[in-house]
């Protein structure tokens, strides 16, 4: 009797098995490379984040010792569940200390993150799936545009790191079972192997961990292990936790009552070729890339199609009367990747609809881990991904060379115009010198060009960056003072003349501002520094630092670095 269950097995397939094994992962990083290579560009890329990893990053490296209650607060307020885990951090730290710059190390961590995701992806895919499609699911994944807005649009540091770990939360949630031969030692050490993912997860991004636990618990009652993921994921979120009370220790359980930003997804995007580096505003005329991809959505639509073709044939009665163990289990792990197919798209679906503003009310308690309901559009891209790898399991013919080679370039071709970050030369080695107007605007940098003394012209760059939406139009102000108090030499305007008012920034943009001063001629010959600041252009009220001072006083050329503590002053108009 001949089945029609052949569609993951070719009588060649057993001859190079073991070559694919080896070769599958190989191609997965080969394949990443195209996403990781923008990368290697000179200086940062601009993002909505900017250069804050960076500096969160440089905050770390001043004080590794607290490493086990810091948390990234530089240009952000701690949220309990929204703000980054420091893991992310640590790798780079590690990476810093072998020798890499701070940015290096940031942009290394990324790109490590990036391919580990596709082999976490590959690893899990061959749960259910051959080698070939793992390899497709894994490069779906890589390329997914939402995962590539994480990155080079959002510059979402722990939330890059959190998709490489995503894959293996589920692989050991799926997999996780009881084994009454093993010794009660061995179990332990077996049980803390099947959490560690989860703990590493909630290291990364609490929040996410929280919502992705969900997620998978869901997924794996769905598939018949509701236990494994139950044991798995509730036990690697308590230890997570415990080992956050240090934090929470030192920063306190603070959730920010304006932390959640209700920028529903409008369907439309979901579908969108435009793509963009604007914020999410939740409107019509939003630019932010939140499409989820003409190659996930029609691979999926093939993996549906080809799966229930000839459906009219009961897999399971013919899987009992096959003459073959071979024939039997072909048509049982075709049930089984039905099953796989069907949860993962009704997951899709379901978290795609909670990002809609129709659920609303949900978002009320939902609102506590993520700063906007799109970010669930990650865990949608991910149950995508593993139904796109589908596609080639159902069809022998889809899996050879030729067709196999056409699919798996389909996502880097399709996405490969994404790749195309904005990048500004910048490779930062000190901490932020200042936050102005409520972790508002950064000034990252400074220089002073000319000598202080009585007569000369001096030039001062500034290097600004909007951590946020600018509210305000801002002047800036820059003071020539005397060591007795008085100011020889003032100059208040706009930045960059007025051809870039605060009010046009955009989150994460970064302004070079020069500003220019002559000092009075009348003055002392010796003994300025200057003074810089941001007042509000309508009412004069300026933005305050974190220390609560309105001006920051920058040392003279040779003179020590202040830290923010020795910048206060009276304030002085």
């Amino acid at each position: 009797m001949t089945l029609d269950c052949k569609f993951a097995f070719h009588s060649t397939d057993v001859i190079i098995t073991a070559v694919k094994f080896s070769v599958g992962p190989l191609l997965v990083v080969l394949l990443a490379v195209f996403a990781v290579a923008p990368l290697e560009y000179p200086g940062a890329f601009q993002s909505h984040t900017g250069l804050a990893a960076v500096y969160n990053l440089i905050h770390l490296d001043q004080f590794p010792a607290q490493f086990w209650n810091w948390a990234p607060t530089v240009g952000r307020h701690f949220d309990l569940f929204r703000t980054d885990g420091a893991l992310p951090y640590l790798v780079a730290e590690i990476f810093h200390w072998i020798g890499f710059s701070f940015l290096d190390s940031i942009k290394l961590v990324y790109a490590l993150a990036w391919m580990a995701s596709g082999l976490a992806m590959y690893a899990l895919a061959r749960r259910w799936f051959s080698e070939n499609g793992a390899l497709l699911a894994a490069i779906v994944y890589v390329y997914l545009p939402f995962h590539i807005a994480t990155v080079y649009v959002r510059g979402a540091f722990a939330e890059a790191v959190a998709w490489s770990i995503f894959p293996i939360v589920l692989l050991v949630a799926s997999r996780l079972g009881r084994s009454s031969s093993a010794s009660p030692v061995a179990s332990r050490l077996r049980f803390t192997l099947y959490v560690l993912p989860f703990v590493l997860l909630f290291l990364t991004q609490p929040g996410i961990a929280i919502l992705f636990s969900l997620f998978t618990i869901i997924i794996a009652a769905a598939l018949g292990n509701w236990r494994s993921g139950l044991r798995s994921s509730v036990g690697g979120l308590i230890v997570g936790a415990l080992l956050y009370l240090p934090t929470i220790f030192r920063y306190g359980a603070i959730i920010l009552p304006n932390g959640f930003n209700a920028n529903f997804v409008l369907p439309f995007q979901l579908f969108s070729s435009l793509w963009g580096y604007d914020v999410s505003t939740g409107s019509y005329l939003d630019k932010f890339p939140l499409q989820l991809g003409v190659v996930p959505i029609g691979l999926a639509i093939v993996a549906v199609a080809l799966a229930w073709r000839g459906n009219a044939v009961d897999w399971k009665s013919t899987a009992d009367r096959a003459e073959s163990r071979l024939e039997a289990d072909s048509c049982k792990r075709r049930i089984e990747m039905q099953r796989l197919v069907v949860v993962l798209l009704a997951s899709a679906v379901v978290t795609t609809l909670l990002t809609f503003e129709i659920f609303a009310p949900v978002w009320k308690l939902l609102g506590v881990f993520v700063a906007y309901p799109w970010q669930l559009l990650a865990l949608v891209g991910f149950a995508l991904a593993l139904v796109a790898g589908a596609a080639v399991e159902f069809d022998a013919r889809l899996s050879r060379p030729a067709m196999l080679a056409f699919f798996v370039g389909l996502p880097v071709i399709a996405s490969y115009n994404f790749l195309a970050p904005r990048f500004f030369e910048t490779n930062p080695t000190r901490p932020a010198i200042a936050f102005f107007g409520n972790n508002e605007i950064a000034l990252w940098s400074y220089r002073i060009v000319g000598p202080l003394r009585h007569g000369a012209t001096d030039r001062l760059q500034l290097t600004w960056q909007a951590l946020r939406p600018v509210d305000h139009d801002y002047t800036v102000f820059v003071h020539a003072v005397h060591e007795n108090g008085n100011t020889y030499a003032k100059e208040d305007s706009k930045p960059q003349d007025g051809a870039m008012p605060t009010l046009k920034w955009t989150p994460g943009q970064v302004i070079s501002d020069t500003h220019t001063i002559q000092i009075d001629i009348d003055g002392p010959s010796e003994g300025y520094h200057l003074e810089v600041g941001l007042y509000n252009a309508a009412t004069g009220q300026r933005a305050l630092m974190e220390n609560g001072a309105d001006v920051l006083i920058l040392p003279r050329p040779g003179d020590p670095e202040p830290t923010i503590t020795d910048q206060v002053r009276p304030s002085q108009k």
